[in-house]
């Protein structure tokens, strides 16, 4: 277990895994009573001492008995499709049920494959399996394992099912208030923190993207963007084409394709907005900067964007928004990276406003800041 990332342990522990056995027989049976799941079975110190006393093989090499079984390998024959959930440019997620005693009783999990396939598993898709297995907070997705066939030519990566779908989806079914809307938002700024610490940018921050476990409990997801930034770096420069989700981006980001940490407390600021509109498809950031656009004249929509933003134009408050609030989007929106927060002094912020709005929710504390 000592080369086993946190998740994978966690798992292990999860299906009652056994360790190695020694081959001793009476130190086997020794090892297996102290390790046992059930608290109350497990014996005190002074049966511990004695028992240890009387056991006459000392025999420490591994026994073959039991076999090595890896709780981060999952068997195709055991994963029973049970409906899609969403796919984007490059992959499609899948509901299945892993059920390896074949009796309706196995574990729902979320299956990201990629969507063709060409003989050979591509790099990046690699490095997204290996970043999300790294990786271990309350408030990202937790990674399982992987399920491969045809000799590996083909990787699945297998997820933690979150029934409660994207933040894009829960918040339009649901009349949630301001405390929950921040306390949501302060969930995903942890979730972010603990990503830079690992020098992680995510770099597609945003509510389809952020899941929901339940009424109080969100997960960052979907990290087929992320870059690593090595020590003594301050920026990654992208230099791939593809789609980009260009209205949650950063200035720089798209005048000279430069990500940084600071480019992510940008996409959180968009993101924030989402949550406080409650994911309305009529008040999105897509569909609120075309408003803005005037004729583009055949221009790309990209380069109409930054003019936009150069110009000072940042989405506007929600309704029902604290005004405090709306400041600290605005500060995540500093056209220089060096002026925008840190996530800590975000959740902080945050911290203080829900509490705030909490205690004098009857009062309208805001109500002449509010937009």
């Amino acid at each position: 277990m000592s080369g086993s990332t946190l998740s994978e342990k966690e798992r292990f522990y999860q299906q009652k895994g056994r360790l190695a056995e020694p081959s001793s027989q009476e130190l086997a049976s020794f090892i297996s009573m102290c390790l046992t799941y059930e608290p109350t079975e497990r014996p005190s110190f002074r049966t511990v001492l004695r028992d240890l006393t009387e056991i006459k093989s000392l025999d420490i090499s591994p026994s073959e008995s039991l076999p090595n079984t890896d709780p981060s390998v999952f068997h195709k024959r055991y994963l029973k499709k049970l409906r899609d959930l969403g796919e984007g440019h490059f992959g499609k997620v899948t509901l299945y049920q892993y059920d390896p005693a074949n009796d309706g009783t196995g574990e729902r999990v979320a299956v990201k494959a990629l969507k063709q396939e060409n003989g050979s598993v591509p790099n990046g898709w690699i490095k997204e399996i290996e970043i999300l297995k790294s990786l271990y907070h309350s408030n990202i997705v937790k990674y399982k394992g992987c399920c491969t066939e045809m000799g590996g030519q083909v990787v699945q990566l297998i997820m933690e099912y979150l029934p409660l779908g994207s933040l894009r989806e829960y918040l339009p079914k649901r009349k949630l208030g301001v405390p929950q809307c921040l306390m949501f938002a302060q969930q995903i700024c942890q979730g972010m923190e603990y990503l830079h610490t690992k020098r992680y940018i995510h770099r597609d921050l945003a509510a389809r993207n952020v899941l929901v476990e339940n009424d109080s409990l969100v997960k960052i997801g979907d990290f087929g963007l992320t870059k690593y930034i090595p020590e003594g770096e301050i920026y990654y420069r992208v230099r791939e084409d593809g789609d980009s989700p260009v209205f949650w981006y950063a200035i720089e980001c798209l005048k000279e394709s430069k990500f940084s940490f600071a480019s992510d407390i940008w996409s959180f600021g968009v993101t924030l907005y989402e949550i406080l509109t409650r994911c309305d498809h009529r008040q999105s950031p897509p569909t609120k900067f075309f408003e803005m656009m005037e004729e583009t004249k055949g221009q790309m929509t990209v380069m109409v964007l930054i003019k936009l933003l150069e110009k000072q134009l940042r989405l506007p408050c929600p309704r029902e928004c604290p005004h405090e609030v709306k400041v600290l989007m605005d500060q995540c929106w500093a056209a220089d990276p060096a002026q925008r927060p840190l996530f800590r002094s975000i959740i902080e912020k945050l911290e203080a406003i829900r509490q705030t709005y909490d205690w004098q929710s009857n009062i309208n504390f805001s109500l002449a800041h509010i937009c």
